[in-house]
């Protein structure tokens, strides 16, 4: 997680593959547990961190975002590319065009925001398209992506973490931005996961935890 290398193929899906995800998800947990309590208990004293925005969601709504679009569609734009291959790469450029797109969303009103955030969603699913076109002819891994892996896997994370400010109220202090470190540190064992055991243990990863979060927020544990 500190130190990532790139690696050119995953564990093969088996006992010992689930239990390197258990292991890895299970040390995400308890990492930003103790991470988010710390920060809970620096906060206690000064208040820099930023409140959550209240959603006005359903359960349904919450189900479908939290357990399969956010899982499938954040995976794919911040480490599905992570293999360095050209195509793969070649979507990640699609993937940061629209997170441009969802930060866009943030300063204009509601009632553009709304099919700025669908536009973004499209031009994602327009790069999953070409993506699976040239998979198999674009294979190439450049000598520059793996020499410099260690980058992009901290630039993804550090962005996927960002990305979550957008859940709570602006900040009233530059401290204010530790309230997304669960998120990033999140993102760094993500990325582990996916390098490592592949694009969908990564899904698996991502959904179980915000399943864990959707059943502390509701109440069910």
């Amino acid at each position: 997680m500190i130190r990532p290398t790139f690696v050119d193929g995953t564990l093969p899906w088996g006992r010992a593959m689930l239990i390197a995800l258990l292991t890895v998800f299970a040390f995400d947990l308890v990492l930003d547990t103790l991470v988010g309590e710390v920060t809970a208990l620096l906060d206690s004293g000064t208040g820099f961190l930023p409140e959550p925005i209240e959603q006005d969601a359903s359960l349904a709504e919450d189900l479908f975002g939290y357990l399969l679009l956010a899982p499938v569609l954040e995976e794919l734009v911040y480490r599905g590319w992570l293999t360095g291959r050209i195509a793969a790469l070649r979507f990640a450029l699609y993937g940061f065009a629209a997170e441009a797109i969802f930060i866009g969303t943030l300063f204009v009103s509601a009632d553009i925001a709304m099919p700025l955030a669908l536009a973004g969603v499209g031009l994602v699913l327009f790069g999953l398209v070409h993506w699976s076109l040239t998979r198999d002819r674009d294979t190439t891994v450049p000598e520059w992506f793996t020499r410099h892996f260690r980058w992009f896997v901290w630039g993804s994370s550090l962005l996927f973490g960002l990305m979550h400010l957008g859940n709570y109220e602006a900040l009233t202090s530059p401290l204010g931005v530790f309230v997304v470190l669960p998120q990033t540190i999140g993102g760094l064992l993500l990325a582990y996961t996916r390098t490592r055991m592949g694009l969908r243990a990564a899904m698996m990863h991502h959904a179980a935890y915000n399943a864990i979060f959707l059943a502390v927020d509701y109440g069910w544990w």
